[in-house]
C-alpha cells in the first residue's frame, strides 16, 4: 500500500466512521459530488444529504452548491431574479432564508458575474470550472459584506463560518431590517 492509498484509506474511513466531525468531508467536496437523486456514495460520505429528506442531521447546502445548480440548469438564463428561482436543494421552510440570501447575492454579484451566470446551459457547461470559481467567489463576497456591516473588526470570513443559505439568508434578513428600520427613521 502506498502512502497515497494510505491516505486515502483513512479518509474514506474518518468519513464513514465520523461523518459530522470528518476533516476529509470538505476535502471531497459537497453537494456536486451527490447530483442524483439516490446521492450515491459520495453524497453519503459527505454528509451533504439533499434539502427536504427529513434528516436532522443533513447539512444545509452552500450559496455557491444552489448557484451551480441553478445556472446549469438555466433558471437564470431569462433574467428571473434568483429569489424567484426554483430548486428542490431548499426545503420549504427555509424558503424565506433561500430569499433572503439571494437577495444578498444579487446584491453583490458583478455585472460581469451576473452575465455569465445568465448564460444558456451551454455555455455553462463549456465553463464549468469558471462557474465553480465565481460561485465560490459570490459566497466569500457574501460572508466578507456580512461581516462587515457586522461591524467585526477583520471582515474576512473565519474558518468556522460557512455559506450556508441559511445562515447567510438569516444574516442577511437582520441587514435588510436594519436598513428598512434606517430608512423609516429618516422618513
Amino acid at each position: 500500500m502506498t502512502s497515497h492509498d494510505f491516505i486515502a484509506f483513512h479518509m474514506i474511513h474518518n468519513m464513514l466512521c465520523f461523518p459530522q466531525s470528518s476533516a476529509a468531508v470538505g476535502m471531497m467536496g459537497g453537494i456536486d459530488a451527490a447530483d442524483s437523486d439516490d446521492e450515491g456514495m459520495m453524497g453519503m460520505m459527505s454528509g451533504r444529504a439533499s434539502a427536504g429528506k427529513g434528516d436532522k442531521n443533513r447539512k444545509v447546502p452552500f450559496i455557491q452548491d444552489i448557484i451551480i445548480e441553478l445556472a446549469k440548469k438555466g433558471e437564470l438564463n431569462d433574467g428571473k431574479k434568483l429569489s424567484d428561482a426554483e430548486t428542490e436543494m431548499v426545503s420549504r421552510k427555509d424558503r424565506s432564508m433561500f430569499i433572503n440570501a439571494m437577495k444578498l447575492v444579487e446584491e453583490l454579484w458583478t455585472e460581469e458575474e451576473e452575465l455569465f451566470l445568465r448564460s444558456t446551459p451551454d455555455e455553462i457547461s463549456e465553463s464549468l470550472e469558471e462557474l465553480k470559481v465565481i460561485a465560490e467567489t459570490i459566497a466569500v463576497r457574501c460572508l466578507t459584506k456580512l461581516n462587515e456591516w457586522e461591524g467585526r473588526a477583520d471582515p474576512t470570513p473565519t474558518g468556522h463560518q460557512k455559506p450556508s443559505y441559511v445562515s447567510v439568508g438569516t444574516r442577511a434578513r437582520r441587514v435588510f431590517v436594519s436598513r428598512k428600520k434606517g430608512d423609516e427613521e429618516d422618513v
